[in-house]
């Protein structure tokens, strides 16, 4: 009894291979049903270039200096001069691109102020310049 119940407590020196063989087989599955998809082609359409050259877009550039002064196209103006030139833009030509560049001193609440200005005279492509 005493020799039984010794060679109990030795560990098994043989592995289990049973759960590869089904790791194995399940991969093996995948990639057969999944093999054929990726030989097949991809209908994709792909753009064309365009031989004519682009219309030339409007564009302004808004600075707001630190002391919220605003400067549109290096011209010095109040806010309702600023108001009637970019209604102005937004009027003669509606796809007017405006970018703003802003002081990094420049309080947040200014920028949001302008921001509603240009918003508000109807000019949709805004870009903001570091």
């Amino acid at each position: 009894m005493a020799f039984s119940a010794a060679l109990r407590n030795q560990p098994v020196a043989s592995i289990n291979i049973t759960p590869l063989v089904d790791v194995m087989l399940v991969l093996l599955i995948i990639f057969m049903v999944s093999a054929p998809m990726l030989a097949r082609p991809l209908d994709a359409q792909l753009p064309q270039p365009n031989p004519l050259p682009s219309p030339h877009v409007p564009s302004l550039l808004l600075e707001i200096a630190a002391d919220g002064n605003y400067r549109l196209d290096s011209r010095p103006m109040q806010r309702p001069e600023l108001e009637n030139r970019l209604q102005e833009a937004a009027i003669s030509d509606p796809n007017t691109a405006l970018s703003v560049q802003a002081n990094d001193d420049l309080d947040y609440q200014t920028l949001v102020t302008a921001l509603a200005i240009v918003h508000d005279s109807g000019i949709v492509t805004i870009g903001i310049r570091p």
